[in-house]
């Protein structure tokens, strides 16, 4: 590959990471894996202590508070936050 086909490929890959960055519903990783661990759970009345302390490290209490804190900085939809307001309650299974 010479220098101009590189630098086609990079523009190229920075112009497709500018556009994924643009259009995920989540501020950063952290928040991003939270949200979908937690929406993955919400059928099942949330996930549990021990899910989330194997998954994140955190007791479900601290879980909920940071699942808050991201999805107030979220593009998420109002139907997604009712699903897991309706889940994540600090008396919910496992907590």
């Amino acid at each position: 590959m010479n220098s101009r086909e590189y630098r086609q490929f990079r523009q190229r890959r920075r112009a497709a990471t500018s556009e994924a960055n643009r259009t995920r519903a989540h501020p950063d990783t952290e928040a991003e894996h939270l949200i979908e661990f937690a929406s993955m759970w919400v059928p099942f009345g949330g996930a549990t202590e021990e899910d989330i302390l194997v998954r994140f490290g955190m007791s479900r209490r601290r879980f909920i508070e940071r699942l808050w804190q991201v999805l107030a900085e979220s593009n998420c939809g109002q139907d997604e936050i009712r699903n897991l307001a309706s889940a994540y309650r600090t008396g919910g299974p496992g907590g």
